[in-house]
């Protein structure tokens, strides 16, 4: 949830309409943040951070360790470890360990077991260190038989030597870009020679990031690393609250140093809080006080805020709220700022009112793809998902354009590469895409969506067509109406519409009937493969690849992760010539979007390498799982 819980946003409402008239007309007045910070700070007491731990222990749960709860996850692991459901005992015995209090007893057997799934789904590296922490956190010595069995069969199935995955570490802005700045467009950035289609164009690490929690049993928040992001099986648990937890020790004592010491304490209040205000928080603790303002943190500091558009409600939203956390920190231990009320303290909550604001407007959506089930034993199913919410200072620098001329692509620690999509020229424009997007929105909605977050009226090149007037409306020929405009009235209800509205709104209708044949030949396609039959699957999935090329471009993403489906589609049927011939363009096409060492190229090349080394179809034995994207 990016904006606080309701029943936080409700109490703050409640407390907006109570109070006096002239003071809200002054606070509406404010366009400054310090005094808008200052205005709501003085309606805000100790009695509106006692409500938010309400709200949030009603809301959230709480976030303390506690064994009772710990030990009923071992045994719902237990439960899925005997019906050979091996990934589910893991993340059962992972929620376990994050709830057991440091070196107990529960901790170490949560250890011990989750040892055990981890050995049964071959993770044997994560299973020897699973092993040591139960050792560590004092596993019953008359079990340790056990374990030292188990330790001893990870270590026969470990290679001599591990081989890393592939990294790019590179950080940075390619030399030939630069970042101009107009009145009409503000700061942008700008082509200063030829880039080629594919090309790097920016590699950024996020200055801060905030996971999304997805809820249920097994959400976001469970399996990914609330530090680098990344997706584990072996996820090592905060010493002092049951809901941060890290891919490595690593990880966590660099969060715990960095924002997590003060953030710890504060348990569920900034669940309740919402993400937009939680980064913020985290990017002001990670400025820190005597650093705010400093050179290091002008990237983040100097982005545009809007606070003269945001409504009056939603400022004093967030400004109450960045308040009560200010007080919240102040109560605990280990505050940043001190208990007293102090310079330190007002200008921690003015950095937080100034990101919440900023990051409404600045934040950026860091997605991956996912597998959602196996649906059958052909077709795994493979959605994208927002896993987080961070903000890229140079990124933000980028406009945007409802057909962007580039794409984003998400790797370790969340970094996000934005490469070239298609040939940019000497001056031309870089731009991505905020959200609405021209194949999959008409231009009144994408306008209106960007209106409302991002206080601007999109002139891109996508809205100036929809825009424009058809010529080839076909209402009448050439002769009888040269200009293509003219009034028309409804047979129904007798409303008059204009040419351009009504050429609109054919263009709508046909976009839209496109869109719907295109989604039902790739739901046919994925109907067949279930079955089996790929030969009858491809001929479906060629039809929907050439509305999404029509939709999107021939060279959009999108195209790409058809053209992908469709090479697996050929290489299940046996039909070497048809997957040799696709391969190729599948492999440009997400090497232009995702890069050369993305995991779909690299499983296209093993393809290709299969049908090359053999001179015959390949028959069903050696089919590969395909992954249906949507």
């Amino acid at each position: 949830m990016d904006l606080p819980c309701l029943p936080w946003q409700d109490h703050v409402a409640r407390k907006w309409a109570g109070l006096e008239p002239e003071f809200r007309e002054r606070f509406k007045s404010l366009l400054e943040i310090e005094d808008v910070f200052e205005s709501a700070l003085s309606v805000t007491t100790k009695d509106d951070a006692a409500r938010l731990r309400r709200i949030s222990a009603e809301g959230h749960g709480h976030t303390r360790k506690d064994a009772a709860e710990a030990s009923a996850c071992r045994q719902s692991g237990n439960a899925s470890f005997k019906s050979g459901k091996y990934a589910e005992a893991a993340l059962h015995y992972s929620q376990g360990v994050c709830l057991s209090p440091q070196s107990s007893e529960q901790l170490s057997l949560c250890y011990a077991n989750r040892s055990a799934a981890l050995y049964h789904l071959q993770h044997y590296q994560d299973a020897l260190e699973d092993v040591s922490d139960a050792e560590k956190s004092g596993y019953p010595p008359a079990l340790a038989h056990k374990l030292a069995k188990r330790r001893a069969q990870c270590l026969a199935r470990l290679p001599s030597s591990h081989v890393g995955a592939d990294r790019d570490d590179r950080s940075g802005m390619s030399p030939k870009v630069t970042v101009c700045f107009s009145r009409e467009k503000g700061r942008h950035m700008v082509a200063t020679e030829a880039i080629a289609a594919g090309e790097v164009i920016l590699s950024e690490r996020p200055f801060g990031s905030v996971l999304v929690a997805s809820g249920g049993t097994f959400g976001t928040e469970r399996r990914h690393c609330h530090a680098c992001l990344k997706p584990a099986w072996r996820l090592v648990p905060c010493a002092g609250c049951s809901y941060a937890r890290y891919c490595a020790a690593r990880c966590r004592d660099g969060a715990w140093e960095e924002h997590h010491r003060w953030e710890c304490p504060l348990g569920a209040c900034l669940a309740a809080a919402g993400v937009l205000s939680h980064l913020a928080l985290r990017v002001a603790l990670k400025a820190g006080v005597a650093n705010i303002r400093g050179a290091a943190y002008q990237g983040v500091w100097g982005l545009l805020h809007h606070v003269e558009r945001h409504a009056a409600s939603m400022r004093f939203l967030c400004a109450v709220t960045a308040a009560t956390l200010r007080l919240a920190l102040g109560e605990t231990a280990t505050s940043p700022v001190g208990r007293e009320e102090d310079a330190g303290g007002r200008l921690l909550g003015v950095a937080m009112l100034r990101h919440a604001l900023q990051l409404r407007c600045n934040a950026q959506a860091v997605v991956m793809f996912f597998a959602s089930g196996l649906s059958d034993a052909h077709v795994q199913s493979v959605e994208e998902r927002r896993v987080a919410t961070a903000v890229f200072p140079t990124l933000s620098l980028i406009n945007h354009s409802c057909r962007p001329n580039t794409s984003l692509s998400f790797g370790a620690g969340g970094a996000v590469t934005l490469r070239a999509a298609q040939s940019l020229r000497s001056g031309q424009e870089v731009a991505h895409c905020y959200g609405p997007h021209s194949g999959r929105m008409v231009a009144g909605e994408r306008r209106r969506l960007l209106q409302e977050q991002y206080f601007f009226l999109c002139r891109c090149e996508a809205c100036q067509e929809d825009w424009s007037p058809d010529e080839q409306s076909g209402l009448l020929c050439a002769r009888c109406d040269p200009s293509g405009g003219g009034d028309h009235s409804c047979g129904s209800c007798g409303g008059v519409w204009s040419g351009g509205e009504l050429s609109q709104t054919l263009r709508d209708v046909r976009r839209d009937l496109e869109a719907l044949g295109g989604r039902t030949e790739d739901a046919l396609a994925r109907a067949h493969a279930h079955k089996g039959d790929w030969a009858r699957a491809a001929e479906h999935l060629e039809r929907s690849a050439a509305a999404v090329a029509a939709r999107f471009g021939a060279d959009s993403v999108e195209m790409a992760r058809q053209v992908a489906k469709l090479a697996q589609l050929h290489f299940n049927a046996g039909s070497r010539a048809s997957a040799l011939s696709v391969i190729p363009e599948a492999r440009r096409l997400l090497t232009l979007h995702c890069g050369a060492l993305c995991p779909e190229v690299r499983e296209l090349q093993a393809m290709e390498d299969c049908l090359r080394l053999t001179q015959m179809d390949l028959g069903q034995e050696k089919n590969v799982k395909l992954k249906w994207s949507f």
